[in-house]
Parts: C-alpha cells; structure tokens; sequence
C-alpha cells in the first residue's frame, strides 16, 4: 500500500509539471494575419488578448492563445482613411462580428514532438481547435518552441477557411458567379508568442 501511495504521488506531481502554465504576455507576443485577392494581398495585426503554454521542463505540453479580435489593423494600406474604412469593414457582420464576438481563441489538444526536427525548424506538430466566431473547427500546423531563461516562445503559422466560420463576404465558395472580385477563403496567421 505504501509503495502505491509513492507512486501514485509521484504520477500526481509529473502530470501537474506537465501542466505547468506560463502566462502569455500580450506586450511581447506578435500575431499577423495575411488575406488575398486576385489584385493583391492584405496584412495586418491582431491583437493577442492573453492565454498561456504549458511547459514540461523545456518541452511543450500544451496551450491557449487568446485573440482580440477587437484591436485587429490594417499595415498595408497607407492612407488613414482608406485604412480606418477597411478596418471597420473586418470588424463587422461581413466579416468577424467583433461586436457580438470580440475574441477568438486556439485551444491545443494534442501536442507531438517532430523526430529529429533541425535546429531552427518546427519542432513540434499541434492539433487543436480554432474558434472564431463562436464556431469551433479543427486546425494542425507546425511550431518551434523553445525555453529561454523564464520565458517561453512559440512561433508557427496556421491558415484556416473563413468559409468554415461563416464569413461570406466576396467568397468563391458561397458567390461562385462574382468572378475576379473573389477574396480568397484561406487566411494565414503568423505568431510569435511569449510566455513567462
């Protein structure tokens, strides 16, 4: 009995250092968003709201990043208010709702190491679900993560169809006839993420 009671204390103590969360730091997390069209792409930042990764050791168990859909930009286009105009126009139903759903969220659900990922390269491979919206949808990609000092990076880009979430404006997929105003469906996100 006292030997179980070893064990199952330390099984314990190893699944809670598995989940040891670090807290996102908004300040000094980046997170891009890149959308095309036949004329051209457009870029911007989305605001990371907060979160946090779980760390075992120097390795990744897990994590939830939080977006502020609210605080999304426009970089690319230069005049002010050609620029405020285009924002205004993602914030709204045609695009992300941010009045009725002012954030957005990854959650990751299974966490696998690459085997022999080369120094600098993706390292782990995460499955998770994006929800945007307030709908949910499955998402894997490739991150590299890394521990250094107290701070923990994860950096990786994942795209997603906005088809899936209910964002129609000028989609190929619910307006085939719109011809060469068409916006593409498939949205990247780059993310660069700190945690401490």
């Amino acid at each position: 009995m006292k030997h179980f009671l070893i064990a199952a204390t330390l099984l314990a103590t190893t699944h809670i250092h598995a989940q040891n969360p670090k807290a996102i730091d908004p300040a000094d997390s980046k997170l891009l968003w890149t959308a095309s069209k036949l004329t051209g792409d457009h870029t911007g930042r989305v605001a990371v709201k907060g979160g946090h990764i779980n760390v075992n050791g120097k390795a990744l168990a897990g994590a939830e990043v939080v977006m502020d859909m609210t605080g999304i930009t426009c970089m690319d286009i230069e005049d002010a208010g050609t620029n405020a105009k285009f924002v205004k126009h993602l914030k709204s139903e045609d695009f992300f709702d941010v009045d009725k759903h002012p954030t957005a969220t990854f959650t990751a659900t299974k966490v696998e190491p690459i085997a022999d990922a080369a120094p600098g390269k993706p390292n782990y491979r995460i499955t998770g679900d994006l929800t945007i919206k307030g709908i949910t949808k499955p998402n894997t990609f490739d991150c590299l993560f890394w521990v250094d000092g107290d701070k923990a990076r994860a950096a990786a880009m994942l795209s997603f169809d906005r088809a899936q979430y209910d964002i129609k404006y000028r989609s190929g997929t619910f307006f085939p006839e719109i011809g060469d105003k068409v916006i593409a469906d498939k949205v990247d996100l780059t993310f660069d993420v700190t945690a401490r």
